[in-house]
């Protein structure tokens, strides 16, 4: 991971925790976006254009992996989600709902109006719901 033209340096800035920390507390990615920052003789301006504010492993986000469903309420790990309801996670709706949503009748009509006995009665639809 040395390299003799750029060399490393000992202690990073941790933007999260606001202190300086050895380099073993980034992860790699983390520690190249701050050699990035290092001046760079082959870059255009002799450094990058972006400013990088590099996170140690405690203070760096963890991956979310739980979701709650808008429509039962239910915290469920992501794999009760179908991988489109996970990008948006306010509006989530897990398998079990989305399969429920599918299987009602579509001769239903959304409305509420009943041809059999002509009059109209309001039925709860998702549209209600959401």
């Amino acid at each position: 991971m040395s390299n003799p033209q750029n060399p490393q340096p000992k202690n990073l800035y941790c933007y999260g925790c606001e202190k300086e920390k050895p380099i073993h507390s980034f992860s790699k990615t983390q520690i190249t976006k701050a050699v990035s920052n290092i001046h760079n003789p082959y870059a255009p301006s002799g450094r990058t254009t972006k400013r990088h504010h590099t996170l140690c492993k405690q203070c760096t986000p963890q991956q979310n992996n739980n979701l709650t469903c808008m429509i039962c309420t239910k915290t469920m790990p992501l794999e009760k989600f179908a991988k489109a309801q996970r990008k948006n996670a306010e509006k989530a709706r897990c398998l079990s709902c989305m399969k429920k949503r599918n299987e009602e009748d579509p001769s239903d009509s959304e409305d509420g109006y009943s041809d059999e006995d002509d009059s109209y009665e309001k039925r709860e639809t998702w549209d209600d719901i959401l």
